[in-house]
């Protein structure tokens, strides 16, 4: 057991994804959720403006839809662009749902702040508030950049639109952010960096 755990530990993600019609079907999914669950879900939290209990709930159902739909990945492709793209058609489907506001108490872990330290902490909770007033569109770009660390690129694949609209996207979404954060000034300045 313990060199079939290690020999999937060692695979790709596009690997595991082929091992998903095997007898080795539930360590391949386990091993994919042990990777990304974590993004995921704290993706589903932000874009659900901290929603926990329903982030939880999409979160399960992407690794379900995984398993459900993996013939339809192309390995040639990554893995982690086709898990962004279906986990940003199950938010725009669950926003479409639900269109009334939802608290804006979500905490980024983004940055690595110290507890206790009223300026940063006073900061993370600005961050989030102006996060939160962008719209879905510029919320889930800055979230897939600066967040999950995407390029435009892949981006662009996820949310199907040209690589232009995600660069504009993301230069509104940070002037406006850094806007409300300018008295925050160097301290923002750090983060919207779009190399």
């Amino acid at each position: 057991m313990r060199d079939l755990l290690t020999k999937i530990a060692l695979r790709s993600d596009e690997e595991l994804m082929t091992w998903l019609d095997s007898n080795y079907r539930n360590a391949a999914i386990t091993e994919l959720h042990k990777r990304y669950g974590n993004k995921s879900l704290g993706f589903f939290i932000r874009m659900l403006n901290g929603d926990t209990d329903r982030a939880q709930d999409l979160n399960q159902d992407l690794f379900l839809r995984i398993l459900e739909r993996h013939k339809m990945f192309n390995p040639s492709f990554s893995f982690y662009t086709w898990l962004f793209t279906i986990a940003r058609n199950m938010v725009f489907t669950e926003l479409k749902k639900k269109k009334k506001e939802i608290r804006a108490n979500d905490e980024l872990p983004m940055m690595a702040l110290q507890e206790g330290d009223y300026d940063k902490t006073v900061f993370r909770k600005q961050l989030t508030s102006s996060l939160n007033n962008l719209s879905i569109d510029h919320r889930m770009a800055f979230e897939l950049r600066f967040i999950q660390g995407l390029s435009v690129k892949e981006i662009a694949a996820i949310v199907e639109v040209p690589e232009g609209t995600i660069k504009s996207r993301l230069y509104h979404a940070t002037n406006k952010v850094s806007m409300e954060l300018k008295e925050f000034y160097p301290l923002n300045d750090k983060l919207f960096k779009l190399s």
